[in-house]
């Protein structure tokens, strides 16, 4: 296995530097050492920075001083650094929208005075990395023609050697859709086509990009696109993509969304370990354990989790002055750090969620990257979910039907025209409350383990053969372990399948439940009761807060999409037992 760390948009200042505006703006300098005592405890083969490393541009009288600053802290890095120049190091890509100094040729003999050529590549075992200039692209200089000639011949020649090619840039080519209109975060045209032509005829594995200083996942063809977070800020306007205000700075500080990316290279495959520096100055954040946790290879989630919030959902906003004139959309995010941290595999989506050729295509891309999908759709399967179920049924591990069980007998009919060697996984509506009641507002779904009228119904119709999988539900009251073994046996003795949903605390109605100890407790449950029950899928129900509409409780992670304490728990768990 060969590792490697790619760290973005340090922005280095000088401590006293325009705190009244941002007074994290201090911070910077001691975040980033603390990136590089990170770095050095991880002991990767090379670290990769991805561009802007100082914050003042390359026309302000602070720019080499700075630089020198930026020197000095990466100094005391054991591992090489590689540099790729941002528009802060060498200036801005083309833009006549922004009043920001372009990237121009006097700008480049700081940069290469301290940190070498502004694109260059070398090998490790049967790797090749590749680290390009994009602000320069489209600017017209004769560097720019000098730079894709050298490109072309530089992956030729590693595409020849057989070699698996791994790109490093500060501009992402695009940030939603290879299509999108140019704006401040991504490449303008023609020079975006002609990067992108590149990935596809070489057939490059990888790039990591910054700029952006927020997480994003795309896919180009053969290739992964990767946005790594910063570690000294975040882009404010990006707070957009929560449902609740920022934190603190407008949203530019909001320290859990700060780090670096681990990646592993195998025989196989790559595989990105996202570590949040939580803009930690000191030694105490991310602990050494959790730390060890994340980067260690040899564990896995065994339980899974229900999405029930947008995990990629288009969201529009505008970036005031940066992009006066333009609004930009991308998709959020947010949820994946989260769940590559904790290494969830597994998750629960709703049938809507595959209502698309590019959402079934997004679900192949993350099917690659380890992640595993149940679908569920509920009420009888009409012609239209059914299409729907075939499109996607090469890329899903199971189709999860809820229906009253009085449908019961009509669902296995309809199932009888599903697609051929799809598990179908069965569970019954189930409503909330006290039996007898005279109005039940509130469903669930799921058999109970102790014995249930719908499953001997159930059991009783003369032909369920399509029914391949059964579907029990623990509430938060129950004991899982026993549950999750009654409910191996009853799915082992019909000769199907078993998937329990393991329901977290909730409260009433209106009734916020957020005592964190308590729902940690329980996944930590959860957790060693399904390691000791392997054959039964496990999923905790659900990964995000819900803060408004009925049942208001806390999720694994917030409604900023940053980790509640409970996700560290899970993590600690998980990789107790491997």
């Amino acid at each position: 296995m060969l590792r490697f760390i790619v760290i973005a948009d340090s922005h280095i200042r000088f401590p006293d530097d325009d705190v009244e505006t941002y007074p994290s703006n201090a911070l910077m300098v001691d975040r980033n050492r603390r990136v590089v005592e990170l770095c050095n405890d991880l002991e990767p083969a090379f670290v990769v920075h991805l561009g802007d490393i100082v914050h003042p541009l390359p026309v302000e009288d602070a720019h080499e001083p700075t630089v020198q600053l930026a020197t000095d802290v990466y100094s005391d890095l054991a591992p090489p650094i590689h540099y790729v120049p941002g528009n802060h190091d060498i200036g801005d890509k083309p833009n006549a929208l922004v009043a920001v100094p372009a990237v121009a040729d006097e700008n480049y003999g700081v940069f290469e005075k301290y940190w070498g050529q502004a694109f260059q590549s070398f090998d490790i075992e049967d790797c090749h990395f590749v680290m390009v200039d994009t602000p320069v692209l489209n600017s017209g200089l004769e560097r720019e023609a000098a730079q894709r000639a050298w490109l072309d011949e530089d992956l030729g020649a590693a595409r020849a050697r057989g070699q698996r090619i791994f790109l490093f840039t500060h501009y992402p080519p695009f940030v939603r859709d290879p299509a999108e209109d140019e704006h401040y975060d991504n490449l303008g045209e023609p020079a975006r086509t002609w990067l992108l032509g590149l990935l596809a005829e070489h057939q490059v594995e990888a790039v990591f990009s910054g700029h952006v200083h927020n997480f994003l996942y795309n896919h180009a063809g053969p290739t992964d696109l990767y946005v790594v977070p910063s570690t000294g800020f975040v882009r404010p306007d990006y707070s957009e993509l929560a449902a609740v205000p920022p934190e603190s700075e407008s949203g530019r500080n909001d320290p859990a969304k700060l780090g670096i990316f681990v990646v592993d290279i195998t025989a196989e495959d790559h595989i990105v370990r996202p570590i949040r520096t939580f803009g930690s100055t000191a030694a105490d954040l991310p602990a050494q354990q959790l730390v060890e946790a994340l980067c260690a290879p040899d564990w896995q989630s065994p339980v899974g989790v229900t999405l029930r919030h947008g995990w990629m959902t288009d969201v529009s906003f505008p970036t005031s002055g940066l992009d006066e004139f333009r609004r930009k959309t991308v998709r959020n995010d947010n949820l994946l750090p989260a769940l590559w941290e904790a290494r969830i595999a597994s998750v629960r989506i709703p049938i809507g969620d595959v209502s698309t050729p590019e959402a079934v295509a997004r679900i192949g891309h993350l099917r690659d990257r380890g992640m595993r999908f149940t679908v569920r759709s509920a009420g009888i399967p009409d012609r239209h979910t059914l299409e729907r179920v075939a499109a996607v049924r090469s890329r899903i591990d199971r189709w999860e039907i809820v229906a009253p069980p009085e449908a019961f007998e009509a669902t296995v009919a309809t199932l009888r025209g599903a697609p051929e060697g799809l598990a179908a996984a069965l569970a019954p509506l189930k409503p909330i409350g006290e039996p007898g009641a005279p109005v039940h507002h509130f469903v669930t779904s799921g058999f109970d383990v102790a014995g249930d009228e719908a499953l001997e119904a159930l059991l009783g119709m003369p032909d369920i053969e399509p029914i391949t999988c059964l579907v029990f539900r623990v509430d938060a009251g129950s004991d899982i372990a026993p549950a999750l073994e009654t409910a191996a046996e009853r799915a082992a003795a019909t000769r199907r399948g078993a998937v329990v949903n393991i329901e977290l605390p909730r409260g009433g109605e209106n009734l916020p439940f957020d005592d964190d100890a308590a729902i940690a407790d329980r996944v930590i449950e959860a957790v060693h009761a399904a390691r000791q029950v392997p054959q039964v899928a496990v999923y905790l129900d659900s990964f995000v807060d819900h803060d408004r509409s009925y049942y208001p409780r806390h999720g694994l992670i917030d409604r900023r999409y940053n980790p509640r304490p409970v996700l560290y728990e899970l993590i600690a768990a998980a990789a107790s037992g491997a």
